[in-house]
């Protein structure tokens, strides 16, 4: 089973400015000398050698995570603006010529996790089969009003694709062939849910949207217990410690807290998922190196702990 990254970013895209490509730039020029750019290997093995947030960025599309197991089935979990390049890149499949199926799973209906969905190319295509899961009372009637006229030129009705609903109860239980999906309610204005996709003897969660403190203690316990276990570990980690006192109620979390539910639950890699859009590149690396160091003090040295980008494809 595998897992690829196609939107990161928390509550609006932020995609780099000139700006700050400009200052990425001339960072790397100020630090090469001669020898790192004589010739094109040099230069490659040079920029090989530099932090990510100097020749790469954390910021970009917002939520849109692709759980790849190896039965086929097209799984993903929210459609932000990532799922435009998401659905380019799966007309390469049966979804581009109208005789796939695709299983996509939303933590919530905040625009920055569903806004991607007009985007999605195979919903416009005959034959294919859409099927769109929540926990929400209201999906059916409240997901395809944001193709309503006027916000946007195609409306729902019009796709070609047969699209379908399933409203979840709590901790209802989705089996798909061999996989096994459950999800788990969080801490989020208007709630969000998390999401675990159990093959064999892996296992992915995918926890955004989620705020943790000590005024919900049974929803931390209640969260390790999800999330036992667990090969890879997508959680918000949109603020800074100091940004989740002073944005209590907000619905985010930080790494540490991160850090502790993967601790308590044995996960082997935590991803650090939904960044804040103001934060830029080096304070993203900042709250990842301090995450690095707080695990050594909880004693988890054995945890891996990856800074999610768009692109990133991670092996269970």
């Amino acid at each position: 089973m595998k897992v690829k990254f196609w939107g990161v970013s928390g509550s609006i895209a932020s995609p780099c400015t000139s700006q700050m490509i400009r200052s990425k730039a001339e960072t790397l020029l100020l630090d090469a000398s001669n020898e790192d750019i004589k010739d094109e290997d040099s230069i490659q093995k040079f920029l090989d050698s530099r932090p990510f947030h100097q020749v790469g960025t954390y910021k970009g599309s917002t939520s849109c995570v692709q759980v790849i197991p190896d039965s086929g089935d097209t799984l993903i979990f929210d459609c932000g603006t990532g799922g435009r390049a998401l659905g380019l890149a799966l007309m390469g499949t049966p979804l581009g010529r109208g005789q796939g199926t695709a299983h996509v799973f939303f933590t919530h209906l905040h625009w920055d996790h569903i806004s991607g969905f007009p985007f999605f190319t195979p919903a416009y295509i005959p034959g294919n089969k859409i099927n769109i899961y929540g926990v929400s009372e209201s999906l059916i009637e409240s997901f395809p009003k944001q193709m309503a006229y006027p916000f946007f030129p195609v409306l729902f009705d019009q796709l070609g694709a047969d699209v379908s609903f399933r409203e979840l109860e709590e901790k209802e239980v989705v089996n798909i062939g061999e996989l096994v999906i459950e999800n788990e309610r969080l801490y989020h204005p208007q709630v969000s849910h998390a999401y675990s996709v159990v093959e064999g003897d892996k296992k992915v969660v995918y926890m955004t949207d989620s705020e943790f403190n000590f005024a919900n203690m049974e929803l931390i316990q209640k969260a390790i217990e999800f999330c036992k276990d667990a090969d890879v570990f997508i959680f918000d980690c949109q603020f800074t410690f100091a940004d989740t006192i002073s944005k209590m109620d907000w619905g985010h979390s930080s790494v540490f807290t991160g850090i502790d539910i993967a601790t308590a639950a044995g996960v082997k890699k935590l991803v650090l998922f939904h960044h804040e859009p103001s934060y830029d590149d080096n304070k993203i690396d900042k709250i990842i190196e301090e995450g690095l160091i707080y695990k050594g003090k909880v004693g988890n040295e054995s945890l891996e702990i990856v800074g999610g980008y768009e692109g990133l494809e991670l092996e269970c």
